[in-house]
Formats: structure tokens, sequence, C-alpha cells
């Protein structure tokens, strides 16, 4: 049996354990992060099986690339429905209204499994988007849009994490910068990305993380600049690799699935932009992204 199948059964098994009321708390966080293991299992298998098929001669490897990654869109939708309905399951089952006071022990339980499912609900998200990038069926949407637009959906998105984080986030955001067009979304998800990567890994309580942009000429310059724990040389190279994740132990203490990072890079690839990082280890880190304005 795949991983990708195995993520699936136990889902349905959870599901139907809901519906029956046969779950059992204590064990609820275990079996989430079991199945989000899977999950990642069945990407890097899936991630495997097409870097094989780019290895054998002949045959038409974009008609193959295009159906696998239509597979994936199916299955990481129908991974998505049974995830829903356990969060659903979650928000009724904190509801006083619905069986009364929860003891402690069970809201503590509850809310474990409450963050171990929107933490899966972001990973499905991930894999859906690395998905289409490497499927090439990433639909892009341009429209006129300024970057202080796109800066608010940031920080809307993230001010939440720096303060669970207690890190700094500022903006520096002048006026005057070029117009762009451009599928505002994807950018924002670019963002998104780096900026939730140097939060969660600049140090609690002196954490600083800043998003600045400038114009130059008729390019959009944004820079993420963090004083987190940086990476040497070797680590640098080695962004936008699937799954890659520094050893240090700053990193590895948060679960992420080293999707993040490649998931900018090739959003940025995808909307014509340029992307170089500077970084030192433990002095922090600056990426600097630039996308052309309109003429």
């Amino acid at each position: 049996m795949s991983a990708l199948d195995e993520a699936k059964q136990a889902l349905a098994e959870l599901l139907e354990n809901a519906r029956v009321g046969n779950i059992i708390p204590i064990r609820l966080p275990s079996q989430i992060e079991a199945i989000q293991a899977a999950i990642i299992q069945a990407e890097k298998e899936h991630h495997d099986e097409i870097a094989d098929l780019r290895r054998r001669p002949g045959g038409d490897i974009e008609t193959v690339l295009h159906d696998n990654a239509e597979f994936m869109r199916v299955a990481i939708h129908d991974l998505k429905n049974p995830l829903a309905s356990i969060k659903g399951y979650s928000d009724l089952l904190n509801n006083p209204a619905m069986g009364g006071e929860l003891s402690p022990m069970q809201s503590q339980l509850l809310q474990v499994v409450r963050s171990n499912s929107k933490r899966m609900e972001a990973l499905l998200e991930d894999m859906s988007i690395m998905n289409r990038l490497r499927g090439g069926i990433t639909k892009v949407n341009q429209k006129m849009d300024m970057f202080k637009n796109i800066a608010m959906v940031i920080e809307k998105k993230l001010r939440p994490l720096a303060e669970e984080l207690n890190r700094q986030l500022g903006f520096e955001i002048p006026q005057g910068l070029p117009l762009l067009n451009v599928d505002g979304d994807l950018m924002a998800i670019v963002f998104v990305k780096l900026v939730e990567n140097a939060l969660r890994y600049s140090p609690e309580g002196t954490g600083k993380v800043v998003v600045r942009a400038k114009a130059d000429g008729n390019w959009l310059v944004v820079e993420i600049e963090d004083n987190g724990v940086g990476m040497t040389p070797e680590e640098v190279g080695r962004l936008g690799e699937l799954f890659f994740r520094s050893d240090n132990e700053v990193v590895r203490a948060y679960k992420g699935s080293g999707l993040g990072i490649p998931i900018a890079y090739g959003l940025v690839d995808v909307l014509k932009g340029k992307i170089i990082v500077e970084s030192e280890s433990q002095k922090g880190t600056r990426f600097v992204v630039s996308f052309e304005g309109m003429s």
C-alpha cells in the first residue's frame, strides 16, 4: 500500500470513529501526526517517481507529469474532505452547548487535535501548490495591483504568528513603488512563506523580522531580513531543494515539511521574478525578491 493510500485509509477510519462516537482523545494527536507523516512520505514518493521518469529515455514525460499532477490534485482533495470533518467535530466538541464544559485535560487534548488539524491542513495546501508547480498547471491571474495591498495581506496573515512566537514584525513600505501587473494572491504566498520562515527561526523575545520595499527603476525590490539562526554557505546552496531542512536544532524543533522555501522559489519563477539570499550562520538571513513593474 502506498503512503498516500495509508493516509487516506487512516483519515477515513478516524472520520468513521468520529461519526460513531468512538474517538479516544488521548490517541488523536498521535493519529493525526501519523497521517501527516504519511502525507509527507507520499509527496516524497511522488517526487522520486517523477525524478525516475525524467531519467528514463524516450516517452512523453510532459504527459506523464501532467497525469501525475492530476492524480495528486484529486488525492489531495479527497484528503481534505475528511480533515474538514475532523476540524468541524473538534469545534463542536469545544462548544459547551454540545455537552457541557470540558475538563482541563479534555480541553488541552482538544486543543492539540485542533492545532495538529490546522498543521495538516496547511501541509495539504502546500502539497497542492507544489503539485501545480511541478505539473506545470499553476494558474496565473494577472491584474494591476500595488505592493502595499499585498503587504497588508501578508501582515494580516502573519501578525498573529509573530505575537504567538513573541517576535517583532515590521513593514517599511514607502509611497511611489512601481505598479504591478501580477497575480497578487500568488505573490502574497511567496512572501508569507519567506516571512513565516524568518519568524520561526528567529530568537524568542529578541527576534525581529523586517519587510522592506523600494523601487529600483521600474523594478519592485522587497527585502525580508531577520536576526535568526542564519545558514551556512552549504545550506544556502540547497535552498529550493524539496524537503531540505537544516540540521540546526532550532530548525528541527519546528515540525516543518521542507516545502515552504521551494514553494516560494517556484512561485517567484512562475511570476517571472528574481530571488537572491544572503545569510551567515547565527547572524540572520536576508532574502531579496524583485519583480518588474508595469511599463
